[in-house]
């Protein structure tokens, strides 16, 4: 897999690159020249990405089978030649049914990658981790009214889950231990490459990379659509708080923390924008689309009308140093988000929307 080439483009591996947030990654990095050598579970999301969102790069693709990234050496080989990594697996599932399942993943998908750097070869200068603002919140420790940073951890989950385990609690935590596994390992081996991780909130906006139904969409979209489709009777429940961030913001984030390896080095990029409940979504989609029938909920409730901003009395989060090196004044707003959302759901599955009112 590896290059001798001094004048081939750079390659970047992506793990678990058939997933929301690395498709979108992959097709950034393809779109700018980079060889992309994605990594997945089984074979077949090979064939869905070069059928589907990479059609036009097949020559700049490569891929590779890791079947379980928790074991030793499991990366040895996609690693070789790599300029940079992006690490994105770690799989949401929220029907674990213990902490240690949520762990072993998160923290051992860490560290066999970041063991197996060390066959990369001299030419790697970036790691960046996809981590999570589960792994900074911390509402059992702070006021319900806390400001959050990049400097705040989640310390309280692990405790939390152990005495009275729940997978959200669990998955926190896991994040949390998984990027403390990364920072311990760099501050032990201090690597030549940068490293640096992303804080998304609830992610969405489009896919690029489709599931075969609505019902296999991920944990974040599947609201999005039910509410859209009509197929929601109530309003589904609403994810941690509710703070959201757009996927091609987060995208862009992760590849701005690969492409300024120096200033990215060491840092924490939190990327939240503010706050979009299933109410929100449902009286949006009721303005935009009055001909459908999309559960009512109480019109209003729970966040602010408009700006779509944390609500005074509630918690907040600080992305001003994303904002700061991506340039911009805040991420994509909540309605655009979902908006462009539900247009490409109307595109991918038409005679799935049945709710019309006539």
């Amino acid at each position: 897999m590896s290059t001798t080439d001094p004048n081939a483009p750079e390659i970047i591996l992506i793990t678990g690159i058939n997933g929301y947030i690395a498709s979108h990654i992959g097709l950034i990095l393809l779109s700018r020249g980079y060889t992309v050598r994605g990594t997945s579970r089984s074979s077949s999301a090979e064939k869905q990405l070069r059928s589907g969102a990479y059609k036009d790069y097949q020559s700049q693709y490569q891929h590779a089978l890791v079947p379980d990234i928790t074991a030793p050496a499991a990366f040895d080989e996609a690693v070789k030649g790599v300029h940079g990594i992006i690490h994105t697996a770690s799989p949401v599932d929220f029907t674990l049914t213990s902490l240690d399942a949520f762990f072993g993943p998160a923290i051992g998908g860490n560290l066999s990658l970041l063991n197996s750097t060390l066959q990369a070869g001299e030419q790697l200068k970036a790691f960046v981790v996809t981590s999570s603002i589960a792994a900074i919140i911390d509402g059992w420790k702070n006021p319900p009214d806390y400001t959050y940073t990049e400097a705040d951890w989640n310390t309280s989950g692990e405790a939390v889950a152990r005495s009275d385990f729940t997978a959200p609690v669990a998955y926190g935590a896991s994040k949390a231990a998984a990027e403390r596994a990364l920072w311990d390992w760099r501050e032990q081996h201090h690597p030549k490459f940068s490293v640096s991780v992303v804080n998304p909130a609830v992610v969405t906006g489009p896919p690029v990379n489709w599931p075969e139904t609505p019902e296999k969409l991920n944990e974040t979209l599947l609201p999005v659509w039910q509410i859209f489709s009509g197929e929601a009777k109530e309003l589904p429940g609403q994810i941690g708080p509710a703070i959201y961030v757009d996927v091609r913001d987060v995208a862009n984030l992760h590849v701005w923390c690969l492409e300024h390896p120096e200033e990215a080095d060491g840092g924490r990029y939190l990327a939240a924008n503010g706050k979009g409940n299933p109410q929100a979504m449902a009286d949006m989609l009721r303005r935009e689309y009055p001909d459908k029938e999309i559960v009512v909920g109480t019109p209003g409730s729970g966040y602010v009308q408009g700006s779509y901003w944390y609500p005074e009395g509630e918690l907040s989060l600080v992305s001003k140093k994303a904002y700061t090196a991506l340039g911009v004044e805040r991420f994509m707003g909540f309605e655009q988000s979902i908006l462009d959302t539900v247009r490409a759901f109307e595109e991918r599955w038409p005679e799935r929307l049945r709710n019309s009112k006539r």
